[in-house]
């Protein structure tokens, strides 16, 4: 049997309080919904479907055709 592991992208407000401090976090999560919307709720949605293996093979596929 394969194991398979769903790959999440996301970064805790706590980290961003942490590097930031809280005011600026908060400034910075402003004003990135302001340009792009809810970029990680978007990403999510659009990655929660994906192992890490079908990741895996998109690189792999990219590396091939000389996009990365």
């Amino acid at each position: 049997m394969t194991t398979t592991h769903i790959a999440t992208v996301e970064v805790p407000f706590e980290a961003l309080v942490k590097e930031l401090g809280t005011k600026r976090a908060i400034e910075f999560i402003s004003e990135i919904r302001k340009c792009y919307g809810n970029s990680v709720v978007e990403l999510r949605k659009a990655t929660e479907t994906l192992t890490i293996e079908q990741i895996e093979a998109e690189i792999k596929t990219l590396k091939k055709q000389g996009k990365i």
